[in-house]
């Protein structure tokens, strides 16, 4: 059985990594017209409702930097690189190279959805901006075959050239896989991941005096850092991944034992060079060590594997009541840097608690404790409860606590083949306590939020590594009221921050997301229509830097950001499953300032007013005879995914 097929077994019993890209924004998916459920293949028990097909904010703010809480900041063009500017911790366990700029852009193996249908379901969304260079493509596909094997794949790429020279990102993003039941006690799951990030740098403009109202004045003509046009970024991330779950006792409704191995190979790089420095040398400063050009790679090889033994009983398919769960991690490094080779290991004992009897009641602890070597004691825990008070709402909070090892690049740096940085830093320990009150009723959320960091770890005015010994503390309030009258809507969020150390950590004090708009049916109630405007506005604040050599944002003392009100008029429609609109972003460079210039990374300014359009339709066709339910539990209560009739 390929059950106790490892590629190292005795070693190989590990938890998959989790997802540094993750965030923190809760989205309550509507009633959808066409309902769809979900599952993932490190959790086939648990099922999720599939995304509405409304032409509402999650279909017109397609920009995923946009589509967080609190839009991160960029470098000006879609698909740059990346980072919030509410501030958050992310979920870490064990080693990390410390490149996360493009991770909202990544698709992961415990990303893929597979679908629990009758039906094979194709969603396809595109948008196109003011050039053929300005698009985006995101296509989800899934089918189940005859026997109950289903088929999964997610693909999305950008294609996006900028307003200024030398600006454009590539990416692509796959995954697919299969989820095969092999019987009623065995399934298993075989993913494949691949991410390639491009990005062609210019290291921002010199100056925005040139924006002035003379005929050849303009982006294009601003001069830039990194003239030369030779300095690129590529970062490629494959996995393969299986997974497999065999079920020792328990069927639907009674109590079941399982036990899941989870393997994944993954071939990570990243490569930055400038092979033209002629007129790029002033811009790397500190990292300038050969003059004929620059150079950073780094290539990581890993084998992942997870064993854990748990235990659920689910009183409704896809809902189990509760879970335990207890397993070993262990994670085998190849490591690859300009001048030297390492190999290494990562193990952790894991565990998971979940109760979640009903929608109004659910507690889940995760834990993670390093067992082996440099990683001995370091730890991640993870707790989250929700609490459901009927007509008087719901409390939420959670928790996370963990110590972890630098990132690679704090520790080493080579850049062509020279070492920059050797250092020794200590590991940092990172506590976050969040509590939330919602009130659905009024359309109310507030949210609570401190984050307490020791030995905190940034890049200096000089983009190079450093650390602080002094506690860095964050705490945050967010409010989010939705007003509703008749069609009128007025959605609004407002986002407060203050931390202890502005010398290390930079980022606004306070925040503002707006959209009034009209929402409703029209034409004899066949299309459904919004239409409005979205608004957004942060305080004063010094943003951050970019030093694409190293692919990280610093602190820098030169340029200081006002506040800058961002307008956007949008009109957006669904006629069956067909979705349309129409926006026009930044209209302050129309309606009050032509030359006005924001910043969310220095140097690097938000593009100026354009249109943009997207298109998004979801088809779904029966594989099963008519008259079959669209989500359908096989005979026995298997997890597994229904068997068609026909292929």
């Amino acid at each position: 059985m390929l059950f106790f097929f490892c590629g190292y077994l005795p070693a190989a019993l590990a938890q998959q990594p989790q997802a540094a890209s993750s965030t923190s924004r809760r989205i309550i998916t509507p009633a959808d017209t066409m309902p769809f459920t979900y599952t993932f293949a490190l959790s086939p028990e648990r099922s999720y409702p599939s995304d509405d097909t409304l032409p509402n904010e999650d279909f017109r703010q397609y920009n995923p930097a946009r589509r967080q809480l609190i839009d991160w900041g960029t470098l000006g063009n879609l698909g740059s690189s990346a980072r919030p500017l509410l501030f958050e911790t992310f979920a870490r366990r064990g080693f990390d190279m410390g490149i996360h700029a493009f991770d909202l852009y990544h698709v992961q193996p415990e990303d893929l959805r597979f679908y629990r249908n009758t039906r094979s379901l194709t969603n396809v969304f595109f948008s196109q901006g003011r050039t053929q260079f300005d698009g985006m493509l995101n296509a989800r596909f899934a089918r189940t075959f005859a026997g109950g094997t289903n088929f999964s794949l997610d693909y999305r790429t950008i294609n996006n050239i900028g307003q200024y020279r030398y600006q454009r990102d590539k990416h692509n993003a796959l995954a697919l896989g299969l989820w095969i039941p092999v019987s009623r006690r065995y399934e298993l799951f075989l993913i494949y991941a691949r991410n390639v990030n491009r990005q062609e740098e210019n290291g921002g403009i010199v100056t925005d005096t040139i924006f002035g109202s003379d005929a050849f004045s303009g982006p294009i003509t601003a001069p830039i850092r990194l003239p030369d046009g030779r300095a690129y970024t590529r970062t490629d991330d494959q996995r393969y991944q299986l997974t497999q779950h065999l079920k020792f006792a328990g069927a639907v409704g009674k109590r079941e034992l399982r036990a899941t191995h989870s393997m994944t190979w993954a071939l990570q790089n990243f490569k930055f060079a400038d092979a033209g420095l002629e007129d790029d040398r002033s811009f790397f400063d500190t990292f300038l060590v050969d003059q004929r050009g620059l150079r950073n790679f780094i290539d990581l090889k890993r084998l992942d594997n997870t064993f854990e033994i748990s235990t659920f009983k689910a009183k409704k398919e896809g809902r189990p009541s509760d879970i335990l769960s207890a397993g070993l991690a262990h994670s085998f490094f190849d490591l690859h840097e300009e001048t030297r080779d390492t190999t290494f290991s990562n193990l952790f004992l894991t565990g998971k608690l979940a109760i979640t009897p009903s929608e109004r009641f659910a507690f889940v602890a995760t834990a993670n404790l390093g067992l082996l070597g440099d990683n001995f004691g370091e730890y991640q825990l993870n707790g989250d409860l929700s609490l459901g008070l009927g007509k008087a709402g719901q409390l939420r909070a959670g928790l996370r606590s963990q110590l972890y090892p630098p990132a690679l690049l704090f520790q080493s740096l080579y850049v062509s083949k020279r070492p920059v940085w050797q250092n020794a830093f200590v590991k940092p320990v990172e506590n976050s306590l969040s509590a939330t009150y919602s009130l659905p009723l009024i359309g109310l959320e507030i949210t609570a939020r401190t984050h307490l960091l020791n030995n905190y770890l940034y890049y200096d005015q000089k983009g190079v590594a450093s650390q602080t010994t002094s506690p860095v503390q964050v705490a945050q309030l967010i409010l989010r009221e939705n007003i509703r009258v008749g069609p009128i809507h007025l959605d609004n969020t407002i986002a407060l921050q203050q931390n202890n150390r502005s010398d290390v950590l930079r980022l606004p004090d306070w925040f503002t997301k707006n959209s009034l708009y009209f929402s409703g049916k029209v034409f004899k109630k066949r299309m459904s229509l919004d239409a409005g405007f979205d608004f957004r506005l942060n305080s004063e604040f010094r943003p951050d830097g970019y030093q694409p050599l190293t692919a990280q944002f610093y602190l820098q003392d030169s340029l200081t950001q006002k506040p800058f009100p961002w307008l956007d008029a949008f009109i957006s429609f669904k006629v069956q499953s067909f979705r349309l609109f129409f926006r026009y972003e930044n209209l302050g460079t129309i309606l009050w300032d032509k030359t006005a210039v924001n910043y969310q990374t220095a140097y690097y300014p938000q593009p100026f007013g354009t249109f943009r359009l997207g298109i998004g339709w979801r088809f779904m066709d029966r594989n099963t005879s008519e008259g079959e339910n669209t989500n359908v539990t096989p005979p026995g209560g298997s997890s597994a995914p229904p068997s068609g009739s026909r292929f």
